[in-house]
C-alpha cells in the first residue's frame, strides 16, 4: 500500500469536521495532507524525522488529521491493509501509537456514528442543555466497537465525554 493508493480513500470523506462538546475532531482536506506531516514526519525544511527505534514516527505513518483539544494527530499506516487508524499523545518524547480504528473505513464509520449523536450538541453549552444519557453513549460504543473490534474504545468514549 502507498499514499497514492491512500489518497482516494480521504477524497471520498464527506466529513471534514466532527464537533461534541468540548471535543472536535478535524481532517485534513487531500491538498493539505503534505503540510500535515510537518512536525511528524518531516520538520519544516522537509527533512525526515522519522526512524526504527521504539517510540520513533514511522515513516508509514500519515497525518490525517488531529484531534482539537489536545492537538494530538490522527495518522493512519499506508503500509497496513485497509489504513488502520491510530493516534498518540504529542509532548511525551515519543510516539506511543494507540490504534483507534481498524480501518480507515471503520474510523470513518466512527465518526458518523460520532456526528449523528453530535446533533444539537455540538459546543459545551449546547452538550449540557442536551447531554447524552449513558444508554446512548454505550449503545454509540457498542456500534463503533462492532466496525473497530481491535481498536481501543479510549479515544471514542473520550469524544463522548465519558471518561
Amino acid at each position: 500500500m502507498t499514499l497514492e493508493t491512500f489518497k482516494p480513500e480521504l477524497e471520498k470523506v464527506k466529513i471534514p469536521e466532527i464537533s461534541i462538546g468540548y471535543s472536535t475532531v478535524h481532517l485534513l482536506e487531500l491538498d493539505k495532507l503534505e503540510e500535515g506531516q510537518i512536525g511528524y514526519a518531516v520538520d519544516p525544511k522537509g527533512k525526515s524525522l522519522t526512524g526504527t527505534a521504539e517510540g520513533d514516527w514511522r515513516a508509514t505513518w500519515v497525518v490525517i488529521g488531529y484531534e482539537e483539544s489536545l492537538g494530538d494527530p490522527i495518522f493512519v499506516d499506508i503500509a497496513q491493509y485497509d489504513f488502520p487508524v491510530y493516534t498518540a499523545m504529542v509532548g511525551v518524547g515519543k510516539w506511543l501509537e494507540k490504534k483507534i480504528g481498524d480501518s480507515f473505513h471503520g474510523f470513518i464509520k466512527g465518526l458518523e456514528l460520532i456526528s449523528e449523536i453530535a446533533v444539537g450538541r455540538e459546543s459545551p453549552v449546547l452538550l449540557e442543555q442536551n447531554p447524552i444519557s449513558d444508554e446512548d453513549i454505550r449503545q454509540t460504543i457498542t456500534r463503533i466497537e462492532q466496525e473497530n473490534p481491535t481498536s481501543d474504545m479510549e479515544f471514542w468514549e473520550l469524544l463522548l465525554g465519558n471518561d
